[in-house]
């Protein structure tokens, strides 16, 4: 297999026992899958007169009746719900109200609240979005669908809309190549196209499945895969439920087909990159199957069957799997629409909790340096991977996220502070401190061009504090007549430590030293 990924010829599904319980999930029916999943919460549509709202909770409280976080802003049904790829605390939202939402979900405390002021608003579509997907490598690129037959890529950082297609029918899926490049979008008229959004283009259609009901599609691309593949699950002139393998380079006949059965669901797919698995689930159906890819072919490895049906379903991310039981997959499923319950996938080993190394390729390495204008600009970001078991050796000691927006522009800006037209999302995603504790040496990664005034020993620093607070000034260098001050609080085990210096981070720091909050989270515990 390409890159060296392993055949997989077991792999078992265990359901948990714990559950989230007693939730009031929407029972409206859409075409989406319903959950969304980040490093750090999951969110669905939440039960409410008139729809509107999204419910979000913590991955870490699953019991009965959990705090929910409760976003409110839309006027009508949630018809697709997506956590941004970088930011796990960042949601979007498209509805029937023709708008698109972009959230941050608070983590200062466990008590639930309720978010009424989004992020941004995005308007633009004439009738209800139906479909949304983040840009895989840049997360201030949105692409959007709606019944007006019309693909939409907006720009998040400066919260306009940066491109526009028309399609010849309305969409019934869009999905972005693992480059950030291209879209893939099957319409009613049973063609998948191919689109250039920078070009406002389609590239190339052609007929996928011959069945006039839904079709979907997905790339199979990334590290097991190849940039020319996509994967398409439609219905065939019988209405026999059909998987297609595509290659682009000869688009005249698939080269891999298999038949499923006649339900009457449509089939949604996810691909994991790395490893080349393909899980496809039909809402109603109460199984799962999944394949792995290899070189154009498609083997069906096994299938999870349950008697309580799929009503909705969500994917955790890759990076959160447990590594040292040797899981591959977490699905969240939502079978009676007052519980969710995780489904993890295993791979049987004789030593698992020894890291198997060829189950864990390189995974994608997020960098939020990447502008909006870059790419619109026709810039392309190439993939960068680190090995799992190197991010979990590396030695990060704090990693905290500052959220708090300035009332005015006299307000030190800690992210941006001499662009006075940044937008409000964009201060939120850049107001952020790294520490790392390389060498010695306490460094900020944030792309800035800061310098802080001196170095000091932390040790006799917290030693004439009796909470323990460190403190020291940073001189920003767009405004020297600005000077702020911050304080924070180190665990004990933090105060032991050397002298630390500060190392000025100029425009060309390396972005490989960035470690997202999916990492942090999952490698190294909660943060201070």
């Amino acid at each position: 297999m390409a890159n060296d990924i392993p055949c997989i010829k077991n792999l078992y599904s265990d359901p948990w026992n714990s559950t989230f319980d007693d939730l009031q999930i929407c029972t409206r029916i859409t075409d989406s899958c319903g959950i969304a999943c980040s490093s750090e919460y999951i969110a669905t549509p939440w039960q409410v007169q008139g729809g509107g709202v999204i419910g979000v909770i913590k991955l870490e409280n699953m019991y009965r009746n959990p705090p929910v976080y409760k976003l409110k802003g839309h006027t009508s049904t949630i018809l697709d719900i997506q956590f941004n790829p970088c930011y796990s605390e960042v949601i979007a939202s498209s509805s029937e109200d023709m708008s698109i939402r972009i959230w941050e979900v608070c983590n200062k405390e466990d008590k639930p609240e309720e978010i009424k002021k989004p992020l941004c608003i995005l308007n633009g579509h004439k009738k209800k979005v139906t479909i949304i997907d983040w840009n895989p490598l840049n997360y201030y690129i949105l692409g959007s669908s709606s019944f007006d037959s019309t693909v939409n890529i907006w720009d998040i950082e400066n919260e306009k809309k940066a491109f526009n297609i028309s399609m010849p029918q309305k969409l019934t899926s869009l999905k972005w190549n693992g480059t950030g490049r291209l879209l893939s979008a099957t319409c009613l008229n049973k063609k998948l196209h191919i689109i250039d959004p920078r070009q406002e283009k389609i590239c190339t259609s052609f007929i996928g499945h011959t069945g006039g009901k839904c079709a979907k599609n997905i790339w199979i691309d990334g590290y097991s895969g190849n940039e020319n593949y996509i994967l398409s699950t439609g219905f065939s002139k019988n209405y026999m439920r059909e998987i297609k393998l595509w290659d682009l380079k000869n688009i005249s006949d698939p080269i891999s087909t298999i038949s499923i059965d006649n339900a009457s669901a449509p089939l949604l797919p996810h691909y994991d990159e790395s490893i080349g698995i393909i899980y496809v689930i039909g809402k109603g159906d109460g199984n799962c199957r999944y394949y792995q890819h290899s070189e154009g072919v498609l083997r069906k490895i096994n299938e999870y069957k349950s008697c309580l049906p799929f009503k909705s379903f969500g994917f955790l991310p890759k990076q959160v799997c447990n590594i040292y039981k040797c899981e591959l997959g977490r699905i969240y499923k939502n079978e009676n629409n007052k519980s969710i319950k995780p489904i993890s996938f295993y791979v049987p080993r004789k030593n698992p909790n020894i890291f198997q190394e060829d189950l864990y390729p390189p995974i994608i390495m997020h960098d939020p340096n990447y502008s909006s204008k870059s790419w619109i600009n026709g810039n392309n970001l190439e993939i960068n991977r680190i090995n799992i078991k190197d991010l979990t050796d590396a030695d990060i000691k704090i990693r905290r996220k500052f959220k708090s927006v300035p009332k005015s522009r006299d307000s030190i800006l800690i992210g941006d502070p001499c662009l006075d037209k940044r937008s409000f999302i964009i201060r939120q995603f850049t107001k952020r401190f790294t520490f790392f504790k390389k060498n010695n040496n306490l460094e900020f990664n944030n792309n800035l061009n800061i310098s802080p005034e001196s170095s000091f020993n932390i040790n006799d620093s917290v030693q004439t504090e009796e909470n323990k607070k460190i403190k020291f000034s940073i001189d920003i260098d767009n405004n020297k007549n600005k000077t702020v001050v911050i304080s924070d609080k180190l665990k004990e085990e933090y105060v032991q430590t050397e002298t630390i210096e500060f190392n000025k981070i100029d425009e060309n720091t390396n972005s490989n030293t960035f470690l997202d909050t999916i990492t942090c989270k999952k490698l190294f515990g909660k943060t201070n």
